[in-house]
């Protein structure tokens, strides 16, 4: 058996096997296909009025391609397997993220004039923007820099045009806030002066002005509207993983599509020309190092070349003879590669003196290509220069905080220490060569020391000569090398495809638009009417009584629309009488029931009224009918059935013991010949006493015996004790529940009432009252309809004497 709150929550739409009552899902529906129409209407017009105030989105697409992408890792690491690869897809990755840098959209931005924008408002609400064909233009003068992303500074303007030639200021923002305006003509050209700032109005092509027009200009700081646009901004790259190309698409949408075009454009001679800007920087900072370098080895030059020419013309000195070539071949021979070794040895520690001098922390390209002979320090010298050129662009679109720069920054120092440590090896050992050839030389000149000394003197002059002379002119071959290489690098990226885009607008999808439109019109209704039967806390329909009460329902009464419409005539037809016929019929069919109890949760839902039509309705058909105003604390027989009672000849009276015969206080009533009434008479201030004496029941028993059918219109059964009291004596119980009224937590005490153990209702059944069907036609729960939850709180009603 299912608990109260089980079936308190179950719905009729769900079958037992767990599926949706399809069939009671379309009559929903069906029922509400007025509202529907009407939303559906609607929406599709407002969908409608979107499409036509929205704007038309365009898209534009460029394809370029990295260039120099093969050959961005050595030859040595390009042997390790996948290596190349993710070597090759880092760069990308890093190009990628530096064409998605606002700071680089902000370049654009600057140099197309993108963050003052011009718009013709047409029909009152649709706005019309130019590019490039505005005929005004608007100048924003500050006192100050405006303020960055930080805190986004923006105006706005809007005005009309007059047959003047001059404009009236409408609407002024700034900073989003409304400034205040003169409500005077404006000429164009003329300051508009604000706090801090100024703003001018210019009229380029008077005869493109429509006279009456409305016109907007708004300005922003570059780095904001460079951030909306790169919000707008999609960069992918071609193919997935380690597969994938060097090929990278481009796209935006705009509501310009020319504007979207240069957009594309612009960012990508922008990215180009920022890259050689830093790698002509690399080689300007080579090309100064060398420079230096030429001056201290032009001046040791100079000396020696003067030195040499004293020394022959002091001593007219001439070429050496055939004699002593022979004598000193072998010791030119280790000359040569004494000197050799020296000038390894003296640019060597060229490289060792710039690294000394470079702080650490600083990273500066390490001179190469200069004439050293190995060719391991060469390549990590390259790798060295190839990481700093990487790592000074990341600094310049992002900051020395970006994960990416504190990476480079670690591989930046270990290849560092791998260079210093590669130089002091190969001083060392060039070193101890130098040793040993001067060794070797200090042996041979003993064999040449029959040469004269001025020709000995002769050939240390020239081989001082042969020592700087060599440098010098590798120093400026280097020089001549990195100015044409300054001057000849690639682009960044090689543009494939410029941008394109089809004509027709990418957006707004008007049939999704409508779409949407159309479903929401359409389930807009019937949620707004779940959502509101989910949050009511009133019975509307039979089905929540169903589903709270596990009692009857004798009759569903509906709500009258006249206002004095209280008494049901003999030969009525309409709703009301048909359904009090329905309950009479139902009351008959109780066996051996002849007392009946009229009552409610609360005051206010009805049950006099239903008592008193109840009692009619038998009386009609030949039945002898009493009703007794059983409610000591707020008559309504004397009022419903307009007579006045005596107060010594009431229910009151009898009860108090200060009438003793019972026909002292039946009244017939005029309306029938087989109603009588028995009125409550004074407000009783005990009533709870009277009727738990015995008078009430030998009353009750007495009325059994004379009437048909007794008709008990008692108190509220929650508020006081008075109608649990008259239950014990009564054969079934009649309760009043009224629509719109009677709250769903009452519902549940009503059940649980029925149920308790102590004192539970006899033989209850329901009545419901006041349903409005044409109300409720759009909701679940008419007829076999569905139910909702069990939303409810106190319901607070008092109930006492009446003055």
């Amino acid at each position: 058996m299912e608990s109260k709150e089980t079936r308190y929550q179950s719905t009729p739409t769900l079958q037992e096997d767990g599926s949706i009552a399809i069939r009671e899902l379309i009559d929903y529906f069906w029922r509400m296909r007025g509202w529907i129409f009407f939303t559906v209407v609607v929406s599709l017009f407002l969908a409608f009025v979107y499409l036509k105030i929205q704007p038309p989105v365009y898209s534009r697409t460029t394809w370029i391609k990295l260039n120099g992408n093969e050959t961005s890792i050595n030859a040595e690491l390009s042997l390790l397997p996948g290596l190349s690869d993710l070597s090759g897809n880092k760069r990308l990755d890093n190009e990628v993220f530096i064409l998605q840098s606002p700071s680089l959209m902000n370049q654009v931005v600057e140099a197309l004039g993108l963050n003052t924008r011009y718009y013709k408002i047409c029909y009152g609400i649709k706005r019309h923007e130019y590019y490039k064909d505005s005929p005004f233009s608007m100048t924003c003068s500050w006192d100050a820099a405006p303020r960055d992303s930080s805190g986004l500074s923006s105006v706005q303007i809007e005005f009309r045009h007059n047959e003047a030639g001059g404009f009236k200021l409408i609407r002024l923002l700034v900073d989003g806030v409304r400034v205040p305006v003169a409500d005077t003509p404006y000429s164009y050209g003329t300051p508009i002066a604000l706090e801090g700032a100024s703003i001018v109005i210019g009229n380029d092509r008077p005869g493109e002005m429509t006279p009456g027009a409305r016109y907007v200009a708004s300005w922003s700081t570059p780095y904001a509207t460079a951030r909306n646009f790169v919000g707008k901004l999609n960069v992918s790259v071609q193919g997935k993983g380690s597969n994938r190309t060097d090929v990278v698409l481009v796209s935006i949408t705009d509501s310009s599509p020319v504007r979207a075009a240069d957009i594309l454009d612009n960012l990508v001679a922008i990215s180009n020309q920022q890259a050689r800007k830093y790698k002509a920087q690399t080689s300007l900072n080579i090309i100064e190092f060398i420079d230096s370098r030429l001056r201290e080895i032009s001046d040791q030059l100079n000396d020696a070349e003067a030195g040499y020419k004293d020394y022959q013309s002091s001593r007219a000195l001439v070429n050496s003879d055939s004699q002593t070539t022979l004598a000193i071949t072998s010791d030119m021979s280790y000359r040569d590669q004494l000197t050799g070794i020296r000038l390894q040895l003296q640019i060597l520690r060229m490289i060792t003196s710039f690294m000394d001098e470079t702080p650490e922390g600083e990273y500066r390209v390490v001179p190469s290509n200069i004439g050293v002979v190995d060719s391991g320090l060469n390549s990590m010298i390259g790798n060295y220069n190839d990481k700093i050129i990487e790592r000074n662009r990341m600094v310049a679109n992002s900051s020395e905080a970006n994960p990416k720069v504190v990476t480079v920054n670690t591989e930046l120092e270990v290849g560092r220490k791998s260079i210093e440590l590669s130089l002091a090896n190969l001083i060392k050992v060039y070193s101890l060569r130098e040793r040993e050839l001067e060794r070797i030389l200090k042996d041979s000149r003993s064999q040449i020391e029959a040469i004269p000394q001025q020709q000995l003197e002769m050939q240390q002059l020239s081989r001082k000569l042969e020592v700087i002379e060599p440098l010098y002119l590798l120093l400026r071959q280097k020089r001549e090398e990195y100015q044409i290489t300054m001057f000849g690098e690639e682009d960044t990226f090689r543009v494939i495809e410029k941008a394109f885009g089809p004509n027709a607008p990418v957006g707004p999808n008007g049939m999704m638009v409508y779409l949407l439109a159309l479903m929401f019109g359409v389930f807009i209704g019937p949620c707004v009417e779940r959502l509101r039967a989910f949050i009511r806390s009133k019975v509307e329909t039979k089905l929540d009584v169903e589903t709270a009460v596990d009692a009857p329902i004798l009759a569903v009464l509906p709500a009258s629309r006249k206002k004095d419409y209280r008494l049901i005539p003999r030969s009525g037809h309409d709703s009301l009488c048909e359904s009090f016929q329905m309950l009479r019929s139902t009351v008959q069919s109780f066996p051996d029931a002849k007392v009946f109890q009229v009552t409610s949760s609360v005051l206010g839902e009805g049950k006099s009224f239903v008592a008193a039509n109840l009692a009619l309705s038998l009386a009609y058909v030949g039945k002898k009918v009493v009703l007794v105003g059983m409610d000591l604390r707020k008559p309504a027989l004397s009022r419903i059935f307009k007579f006045e009672a005596d107060k010594d000849k009431s229910l009151f009276a009898y009860l108090d013991g200060k009438t003793s015969c019972i026909d002292d206080i039946i009244f017939p009533c005029a309306l029938s010949d087989n109603l009588d009434l028995i009125p409550a008479g004074a407000v009783a201030p005990n009533p709870n006493e009277l009727l738990s004496g015995e008078r009430h029941v030998d009353l009750i028993s007495e009325l059994k015996k004379r009437y048909s059918y007794v008709i008990l219109d008692s108190t509220p059964y929650f508020p006081v004790a008075d109608a649990s009291i008259i239950n014990k004596s009564v054969d079934a119980t009649l309760f009043v529940v009224r629509c719109d009224y009677t709250t769903l937590k009452l519902l549940r005490e009503i059940d649980a009432a029925a149920h308790s153990r102590v004192n539970p209702i006899k033989n209850l059944n329901i009545i419901i009252n006041c349903f409005d069907k044409n109300a409720r036609k759009y909701r679940y729960g008419y007829g076999e309809g569905y139910g909702t939850g069990t939303l409810g709180y106190g319901y607070g009603y008092g109930y006492g004497y009446e003055k």
